[in-house]
């Protein structure tokens, strides 16, 4: 799917919605904004994304790679700012593995560093949307607790067809090395352990600050109900658009109307969640420009899985 088209499934989806909003009662909305609530849900997605590079860090070290969680940090809020403008919510990945090949001609290990440390908390999130669709004290309907299911079910089931995807791919070299090193972190249980428990910090706080966003605007949610909503969103932003624009504010309206909120609350929560991700982005913004940071520069060598010596048999692995 080009470029173009993406933007113009947000472009439409937001005309749309613009279309149908009630302006007047989304800017009394905003008037009455507790500003200190929104406040501390940006402070609170500040503080994740410095847990979140920390877990990547761990992800890439086995990798080969020995950024400092500080450069790894400065990687991710790049990622961040890219993410403003590139397709999905996931465009700014790739400019993080770019940032972490940096010239080395790793760039499948890069890449493959970012994948896993990004299926790692979407894992995660499914895993509280499940916790939460048993407890939640809220009545669900059907199509909500499905979707639930039928997410979690699908990732599982991506999970088991990875053997099933090692033996029909055998001729594919670079997909070989790519499931090389997936099986690289199952012979670390330490690892998985570590990562889950700060993916569960991540994820757990990504719903808090929307729940504090709700807050702000007197949101008639119950905090139960954003364990949910909050990951099922999550996953549609992954659908083609610009930064997930329009597919969020379209997810936060279909997940919120079973509950009676009203199309201007639930915009508004939409709104002022994307201002948290802007505004926490725009970090990223000046550490991409005045960071001491080189620009990496792409290059036809890209090396095995199998360059840091605690990898093991994935040493062996020729460059493609």
């Amino acid at each position: 799917m080009s470029k173009q088209l993406k933007l113009l499934v947000s472009v439409a989806l937001l005309g749309w919605l613009a279309w149908c909003a009630d302006w007047s009662r989304i800017g009394h909305i905003f008037l009455h904004l507790r500003l200190e609530l929104w406040l501390a849900a940006v402070l609170l997605y500040l503080a994740t994304q410095f847990v979140s590079a920390l877990r990547w860090r761990i992800f890439a070290a086995p990798l080969g790679f020995e950024e400092s969680v500080r450069r790894c940090a400065a990687y991710y809020f790049i990622g961040m700012y890219f993410n403003l403008f590139l397709p999905t919510s996931i465009g700014g990945d790739l400019v993080r593995a770019w940032y972490l090949d940096s010239k080395s001609g790793r760039r499948l290990p890069a890449f493959l560093s970012v994948f896993v440390d990004r299926f790692s908390g979407l894992l995660v999130l499914l895993a509280l949307a499940c916790g939460a669709a048993l407890l939640c004290p809220v009545h669900l309907e059907p199509w909500v607790r499905g979707s639930v299911w039928t997410s979690a079910a699908c990732a599982g089931l991506g999970l088991l067809a990875l053997p099933i995807l090692a033996r029909f791919t055998i001729r594919f070299e670079r997909i070989q090395r790519l499931l090389a090193g997936i099986r690289l972190y199952g012979d670390r249980p330490r690892l998985i352990l570590a990562t889950t428990l700060l993916s569960l910090v991540v994820q757990a706080a990504n719903v808090i600050l929307v729940w504090l966003v709700g807050l702000a605007i007197g949101a008639d949610v119950p905090a139960g109900y954003y364990w949910i909503l909050v990951p099922m969103v999550t996953l549609l932003t992954l659908l083609p658009s610009v930064n997930g624009i329009g597919i969020r504010e379209g997810g936060v309206l279909l997940f919120l109307k079973p509950l009676g909120v009203d199309q201007p609350t639930a915009l508004t929560l939409s709104f002022l969640w994307f201002a948290v991700f802007t505004a926490t982005s725009l970090l990223g913004a000046g550490i991409y420009l005045f960071g001491n940071f080189s620009r990496p520069e792409e290059r036809p060598d890209d090396e095995s899985l199998g360059d840091h010596p605690d990898q093991g048999r994935t040493r062996q692995l020729k460059a493609a």
